[in-house]
């Protein structure tokens, strides 16, 4: 089964609407959490959570701006190929093969928690990042960030730890060769203190999406990506 929706893609998230429900797309979470125990989607039945340490979706409504149903994680889009075109504002789900021509593919890596992990060159090294459709700023470590100019200062919102403030550093980075801009900021010290401790040096988000044409396989753990 194939299905294509359109998007919302409202403050750089990818939000689309099912049978009557708002869904935030969100690879960074290894759980869906929702307003109810089950929603259908893609003709099946799947369980939400309703509470995760304290986050409930009114409280992730209220940070990101917009009433969703729905915080979709890995536990449900582990099960399918999903292509994003931001150009377009399409995301297509399907458990059966799709096709993306004159793309390259990079392999994708499970991280602790269900966090699935790409290699991201930026300045010559090969950092190893989490890829969160759910990210509307990607991030990096701040050592990296060294005679890096800051363009600016941004907010952005993490359920775990609310809402917070970012440096912005706009610099290249590489995909599998394709070289993109990215705009990095800088996490919180817990946050970043995280991801240290799970081996992860970054988070790459909305840039890598609106940049390329993106179809992530889940279950064969690769990532195809064209122009």
């Amino acid at each position: 089964m194939t299905t294509t929706y359109e998007i919302d893609l409202f403050d750089g998230h990818l939000i689309f609407e099912d049978n009557g429900l708002n869904i935030l797309v969100d690879t960074g979470s290894p759980l869906t959490i929702g307003r109810s125990q089950q929603i259908d989607f893609m003709q099946r039945q799947e369980p939400c959570m309703t509470d995760l340490y304290g986050i409930d979706i009114p409280g992730i409504s209220d940070m990101l701006g917009y009433d969703i149903d729905v915080l979709m994680g890995m536990d449900i889009l582990g099960n399918y190929l999903i292509l994003t075109d931001y150009r377009q504002k399409l995301v297509t789900f399907s458990d059966e093969e799709i096709s993306l021509p004159s793309s390259l593919s990079a392999p994708l890596t499970q991280g602790p928690m269900g966090v699935v992990c790409l290699d991201l060159t930026v300045k010559g090294k090969r950092l190893k990042v989490a890829l969160d459709t759910g990210a509307k700023i990607s991030y990096i470590k701040d050592s990296m960030t060294t005679g890096e100019t800051q363009t600016g200062i941004k907010d952005d919102f993490n359920p775990m730890t609310g809402k917070f403030k970012t440096p912005i550093f706009d610099m290249d980075a590489e995909i599998v060769g394709l070289p993109f801009n990215v705009q990095f900021g800088i996490l919180p010290p817990l946050l970043a203190t995280s991801l240290q401790l799970a081996g992860i040096e970054g988070i790459i988000g909305y840039d890598l999406f609106n940049t390329f044409k993106v179809m992530m396989d889940f279950k064969k753990n690769k990532m195809n990506v064209c122009e």
